[in-house]
């Protein structure tokens, strides 16, 4: 298990200020030491900042390759300049570079370097910046905290920092990560502080973290209280949160059916992680997970049909070929782009057919569903035409000839498509024809009536006219 430096990162921009804050010695920074980088002056600090700034970006955008390139780059520039960071980590003029010092000898990946930051953690005349820092540093040692020969202190130091309630709760959330990355349960560690956190911190940052590091443990000792007190919190995120840690603890007996029922929550981001989350448990009940997921691929909402979608591709069931198809035709483009890009994990080589219906997403209206379905057709049948449909077209109609609108009826007679709208029309039209005449027929008739109706009156008239004379 690793907890994630994502959040941890997250927490630097309020405390890494540097500008005016850090101070050089320019007699020290130019001694004539054969070593250069005994000593780190303002520019290379600054220029750290702005590495573990670009870092954390990368991190929050989602981008994995500048992720990379960025943790390379500060670890390469960490133990480059180990020796003057741990100087800098003990320089009384500038909290600033204390600070910033913390936070980078932990991407030295050296396990000397535990200890000098666990005394900055547990020095309570420095301020919350450098400590912060320095659990921040902590925690992107990884796995090295976890042999450090002093492990039960490292233990005891970040209980205390994530129960004292007068820290802010960046200091107790960070305490938590740091926790969470060293704990070890061959070592007989206890997530029981974790779990005070969950239930009794009155910060619902500080919750989720505990939450979130239950989840990464993976102690199944966690299951009762995420599955009974989170699953049922008011608080959707927490109950989100929950449904998240459920997903990574392997107790399906317990879990599956808190999160079957978490899929059918009020709350639509309860119901996308709850169905993220009930996915990786496939392999312990496929029908009754299967069935869960297809069921919210028809979600009012238009996030829990895209987190359906893509659930169906990790579980590698075929039988979600023929769903995922129809989401294509969804109303909303990120469920169309969500089956794309399943279909393209789904459908083998030697099932390509069946991929015919991506030809035509290559024609959406939004560029990146035309993105996806290009990939995965690429992907399917190791072709790559670009996105022009024409040659996609060509090239389904040629490997098969029955997809062709133009053998669709063999060498039968291919209806007239328009004969029955003109039929009918012609009808129509004959109907109007005929009856014009008959209706022409009886107004001419009741005109002659009228005409012999009104000379007999006329005559009768005339008559009486002559008898009164």
């Amino acid at each position: 298990m690793r907890t994630k430096l994502p959040v941890l990162l997250g927490l630097l921009t309020a405390f890494l200020a540097l500008g005016a804050g850090c101070s050089s010695t320019p007699a020290e920074a130019s001694d004539g030491e054969a070593d250069q980088h005994a000593y780190v002056d303002d520019k290379t600090l600054e220029a750290f900042d702005s590495d573990l700034r670009a870092l954390s970006f990368a991190v929050s955008r989602g981008n994995e390759d500048e992720e990379k390139a960025m943790r390379t780059k500060l670890s390469e520039s960490a133990r480059l300049y180990q020796k003057a960071l741990i100087s800098a980590l003990y320089d009384d003029s500038s909290t600033a570079r204390r600070a910033l010092a913390a936070v980078m000898l932990g991407f030295t990946g050296d396990a000397s370097v535990i200890s000098p930051l666990l005394d900055k953690v547990s020095d309570e005349d420095e301020p919350e910046r450098v400590r912060l820092n320095a659990v921040l540093g902590l925690s992107t040692m990884g796995d090295k905290l976890r042999d450090h020969d002093k492990h039960s202190a490292l233990m005891s130091t970040l209980k205390t920092q994530m129960e004292v309630d007068e820290s802010s709760y960046r200091m107790r959330r960070a305490a938590i990560m740091a926790y969470a990355v060293a704990f070890d349960g061959a070592q007989n560690d206890s997530i029981l502080p974790l779990r005070n956190r969950f239930l009794s911190d009155g910060d619902v940052r500080v919750q989720i973290a505990a939450i979130n590091a239950m989840g990464d443990i993976g102690d199944t000792n966690a299951v009762p209280d995420l599955a009974v007190v989170g699953l049922d919190h008011p608080d959707p995120d927490i109950r989100a949160s929950s449904a998240v840690a459920l997903g990574k603890i392997a107790d399906p007996t317990r879990v599956l059916p808190a999160l079957a029922t978490a899929c059918l929550d009020d709350s639509a981001i309860v119901r996308r992680h709850a169905i993220d989350a009930i996915s990786k448990h496939y392999g312990s009940d496929p029908e009754r997970v299967f069935a869960t997921i297809i069921t919210g691929l028809s979600d009012f909402d238009e996030r829990v049909r895209e987190a359906a979608a893509l659930a169906l591709a990790r579980l590698d069931d075929v039988r979600a070929i023929d769903s995922l198809l129809q989401a294509t035709g969804d109303r909303t483009a990120i469920v169309r782009q969500a089956a794309a890009i399943s279909l393209g994990e789904l459908i083998t080589p030697d099932r390509e057919k069946e991929a015919f219906p991506l030809v035509e997403l290559l024609a959406d209206q939004n560029s990146t569903v035309q993105s996806a379905a290009l990939t995965s057709l690429t992907r399917i049948t190791k072709k790559d035409f670009g996105g022009e449909q024409v040659r996609w077209q060509r090239y389904f109609y040629t490997q098969y000839p029955e997809l062709d609108p133009a053998n669709m009826y063999g060498d039968g007679p291919k209806p007239r498509v328009s004969s029955g709208i003109s039929n009918s029309s012609s009808r129509r039209t004959t109907s109007t024809q005929r009856t014009t005449p008959r209706t022409t027929q009886r107004t001419n008739t009741n005109r002659t009536n009228t005409n012999r109706t009104n000379s007999s009156r006329n005559q009768g008239r005339t008559n009486n006219t002559g008898r009164n004379r």
